[in-house]
């Protein structure tokens, strides 16, 4: 006989192909808001070896879907629907992009601009103006150029920072990705012993967001939000300095560009968050409304709104816009449907 556990993943996975309409109808669920990080059609060293991005013509395609099936609102809209309980209209999305790259000026906004769609920038405020890079983005530079200028020699230095460090792995590759915010100071290490310079890779290829770019952004008609100060793993920090990145990040942008709201996006995830941040992160009175990622589902904190990724994987927005409401469905048979926190 089929496994149990297999034969409720194929049924998943048929539902899935469900009409968006049934399962729209199904779920109950009005407002979407999907995420990306970057759009492009080149190779850009610092995100190449972290996770696949859609090319220009991927991203169209999604908007075309999109706007098929829901109506765009922008964070004004959102903001008031929170505040006064004023209905959004019906089947509407929010579009947000995370990490404030400088992509968003090049080639989305534009694009945005182009198909009348609104989007937030939820941007990490020791990374605008290209002041510091990313440890993530370091690690990726690092897989490059471990990659083109491999000796062994090389890889027999990086071994031993890695075991010295106590980092297992399969191949330097895995090792350099593994390593942790906590750890970051190691990327800079091996920076070092491979002659890697950032603050010239910060200098040349400004990967991130300037302050012009998104004040042009904010005059253009989009909304900015903090993603932290420094994009950690929110669930190795402690109480203390969760709230620090947050609050922090969330009065930089708001100060610097003079914004009347306050929205935060979680860098990763905000997987075991407790009720007790979100409590005092309300008592700041600084962020209005905060954003995860865990899909289309609830939250028992409050302004708190779940997002999902259009970029992972890589696949039309149709099917995992479809994924996305039978996974849900799934969720409310099982009774599990709204993230509850301790």
């Amino acid at each position: 006989m089929m496994d149990r556990q297999l034969w409720q993943e194929i049924r998943f996975r048929i539902l899935a192909r469900s009409p968006l309409s049934l399962l729209r109808r199904l779920t109950g669920t009005n407002l979407i808001i999907p995420y990306y990080h970057i759009v492009s059609d080149e190779e850009i060293l610092h995100v190449k070896h972290l996770y696949q991005y859609k090319t220009t013509t991927e991203f169209k395609e999604d908007l075309d879907f999109l706007l098929k099936n829901y109506l765009p609102v922008g964070m004004p809209e959102l903001l008031n629907h929170i505040k006064t309980g004023r209905p959004l209209p019906e089947r509407v999305f929010l579009l947000t992009f995370d990490d404030g790259y400088r992509e968003i000026s090049d080639i989305v906004a534009p694009i945005l601009l182009e198909k009348g769609i609104s989007a937030t920038f939820f941007v990490n405020s020791a990374f605008i103006d290209n002041k510091q890079l990313c440890y993530l983005n370091k690690a990726s530079l690092i897989v490059e150029q471990f990659q083109k200028r491999w000796s062994s020699g090389l890889e027999d230095k990086l071994f031993g920072i890695l075991h010295s460090n106590e980092i297992w792995f399969d191949d330097i590759k895995s090792g350099i990705l593994s390593i942790r915010y906590q750890q970051r100071g190691l990327l800079d290490e091996i920076a070092n012993v491979m002659n890697i310079d950032f603050g010239d890779y910060l200098l040349v290829n400004k990967p991130y967001l300037t302050s012009d770019q998104i004040n042009k952004l904010i005059e253009s008609g989009f909304t900015i939000g903090g993603h932290s100060i420094d994009h950690p793993v929110y669930p190795s920090l402690s109480l203390e300095d969760q709230l620090h990145q947050t609050i922090e990040s969330v009065k930089f942008v708001r100060e610097i560009f003079h914004l009347s709201y306050g929205v935060f996006a979680f860098p990763f995830s905000d997987h075991n968050i407790s009720k007790e941040f979100f409590a005092r992160l309300s008592y700041s009175g600084l962020i209005d409304l905060s954003f995860g990622t865990a899909g289309l589902i609830e939250d028992s904190a409050p302004n708190h709104l779940q997002r999902f990724s259009l970029e992972k994987p890589i696949d039309t927005a149709e099917r995992i816009v479809a994924f996305q409401h039978a996974r849900k469905l799934k969720k409310l048979i099982t009774r599990s449907a709204t993230k509850i926190r301790k």
